[in-house]
């Protein structure tokens, strides 16, 4: 049986600490991460027969929203990475808070997992997670529209709002993603590598969760529990 433990804290205490702005930034993206993480597990299960219409847009969808959320959760990754007194709160973690970390920030500038970072990340954040962007909409729409097994698509109304789907709003998404941004080739197995490339992105926000719900919970904990 799942268990849980909460710890009260002062909000007075914690604005004496030494750095209230990145632990609150921090437990702010953890939040998002999770409830993305978490959604997307739930859509990555067998969905009822009136929703299967729905998985493919949703699952892509929570792979973007993490996207967007880790991309700008990395600047408080760098402040952590920066600050001594932070680093040195890191190095008290267990080692798997530590090896999560040591992850996280291989991705920022300089570090060996950087350009995989910005190519599989950093471009659905800027591109997707939060925008529409038109240009490649009517690119992925004329590359549709030319081949013949590509070229129809559907759209689904219920009688329940959420079952409604503009299925060739997602197929024209997943263009997006899977052929301008990540730059699958069509000699790939498109399924296939996308969902390698899914899995990196979804084990770095699992990396994300567990450092920052460790480093977090403790460095609340310490300075601002009552």
């Amino acid at each position: 049986m799942p268990e849980t433990r909460t710890v009260y804290v002062s909000f007075r205490k914690l604005r004496g600490s030494a750095h209230p702005s990145v632990i609150l930034r921090l437990m702010m993206a953890f939040n998002d991460i999770s409830l993305a993480n978490h959604s997307l597990s739930e859509y990555k299960r067998e969905q009822p027969p009136v929703r299967r219409h729905v998985q493919m847009g949703a699952r892509m969808y929570f792979v973007r929203l993490q996207c967007g959320h880790l991309n700008e959760a990395m600047k408080v990754i760098r402040e952590i990475r920066d600050a001594s007194a932070l680093r040195a709160e890191v190095s008290r973690c267990s080692a798997e808070a530590q090896a999560a970390f040591g992850r996280l920030t291989s991705c920022l500038d300089g570090g060996a997992g950087a350009a995989d970072f910005r190519r599989y990340v950093g471009a659905i954040r800027n591109k997707t997670a939060f925008h529409y962007d038109s240009d490649m909409t009517l690119a992925a729409l004329k590359d549709r529209a030319g081949r013949d097994e590509a070229a129809t698509s559907s759209i689904t109304e219920g009688d329940d709002l959420s079952l409604w789907r503009f299925e060739a709003a997602d197929r024209i998404m997943d263009s997006i993603v899977v052929r301008h941004l990540w730059r699958i080739p069509r000699t790939a197995d498109l399924r296939s590598e996308a969902d390698r490339i899914a899995d990196y992105c979804a084990d770095l926000c699992l990396s994300f969760l567990v450092f920052a719900s460790e480093f977090a919970f403790g460095y609340m904990h310490k300075n601002s529990a009552m």
